[in-house]
C-alpha cells in the first residue's frame, strides 16, 4: 500500500550536443543524483535518466551550453496541469505587472 501511496515523480529529459561539449566534466560534477557519468574519452553521458531529479545544475553550470534538462510532464487531463509552460508564463506575465 505505501507505494501506492507515493507521488510519481516525472521522468526529465537530458540532451547532450556533443558538438559543443568540450567534454569539461562540469556537468558530472555537479550532478547530486549520480544521473550523468563520464565516458572513457572523458564525454558526459547519461548513465541512468531515472535518477535525474530535473534540477538543472548541470544545465546552468556547462560553460558550452551543450546540456539541456527538460523537466518532466505530465500527460494531457492529469492533476496538476498548472505546471505547464503556458500557464507559467501567463502566471509570470500577471506578477510582473504588479
Amino acid at each position: 500500500m505505501a507505494g501506492e501511496t507515493r507521488k510519481k515523480r516525472e521522468e526529465s529529459k537530458i540532451d547532450i550536443f556533443r558538438a559543443w561539449c568540450k567534454a569539461c566534466g562540469i556537468c558530472v560534477a555537479f550532478c547530486p543524483s549520480g544521473a550523468l557519468a563520464k565516458d572513457e574519452a572523458g564525454n558526459p553521458f547519461v548513465k541512468d535518466i531515472e535518477k535525474c531529479i530535473g534540477c538543472g545544475w548541470c544545465e546552468i553550470r556547462c560553460p558550452d551550453f551543450a546540456i539541456t534538462v527538460e523537466k518532466g510532464k505530465k500527460k494531457a487531463g492529469e492533476k496538476g496541469e498548472e505546471g505547464s509552460p503556458e500557464n507559467s508564463s501567463e502566471k509570470r506575465a500577471a506578477a510582473a505587472g504588479q
